[in-house]
């Protein structure tokens, strides 16, 4: 007896059948490149539009800002902040009365100091010298002192009085509050520094 069995035989899918062909909408162009072409496809009008308009603007910024100088650049208005904020802060101090600890304080911030050496050359300088180490006037980065102990509260004193017999205007007529403690502090940030100049002179404070 001999078995038989019927081959069942299916029909492909329509999909593996035939392959889709779709013809692209863009154009080629008419360069080629290592036997490569390129579809023309232009860029989304949006992209465009917002190209365009930061090109015009970026122009419209450069004449702004460095040409016609009309506009503040962003380091030009932190560097007013800054200096708004520390004239601020100095006004605040000149709340509390002149003593060792405010005036200190003051000689603590670095900002404060690098202000005050500018007028300190303006001011104190011919005499003392651009470092403070004395020329006609004593060597203020010494530890000794013709006048006073040398503590701050002391060298407030003298500043804001001068020493007329000396040639040493009453600076406090000539400052304002503000400049006057800030140069105090200077003065005060000088000492012990010990820059060679002028011998020392008066009493030497330990």
């Amino acid at each position: 007896m001999t078995a038989r069995s019927d081959s069942l035989v299916s029909e492909p899918p329509a999909a593996l059948s035939s392959t889709a062909v779709t013809k692209p909408t863009a154009d080629l162009l008419e360069h080629e490149y290592d036997g490569i072409r390129e579809y023309d496809n232009p860029l989304p009008r949006w992209w465009v539009w917002i190209f365009a308009g930061s090109f015009f603007f970026s122009i419209g910024y450069f004449f702004h800002y460095h040409v016609s100088h009309n506009g503040k650049s962003v380091a030009a208005a932190y560097d007013q902040d800054v200096a708004e904020a520390r004239a601020i802060e100095a006004k605040r101090s000149l709340a509390a009365p002149v003593s060792e600890a405010s005036l200190a304080a003051l000689m603590a911030d670095p900002a404060v100091t690098e202000e005050a050496q500018a007028l300190f050359g303006a001011r104190c300088a011919p005499c003392h010298g651009d470092q403070a180490q004395g020329v006609i006037g004593p060597n203020l980065t010494d530890n000794a002192w013709l006048h006073g102990d040398g503590s701050l509260t002391a060298i407030y004193q003298l500043v804001e009085n001068g020493v007329p017999e000396k040639g040493m205007p009453a600076w406090g007529r000539q400052l304002t509050p503000v400049e006057l403690r800030k140069l105090v502090a200077f003065v005060g940030s000088q000492r012990g520094k010990n820059v060679p100049g002028k011998a020392a002179q008066g009493n030497v404070v330990p």
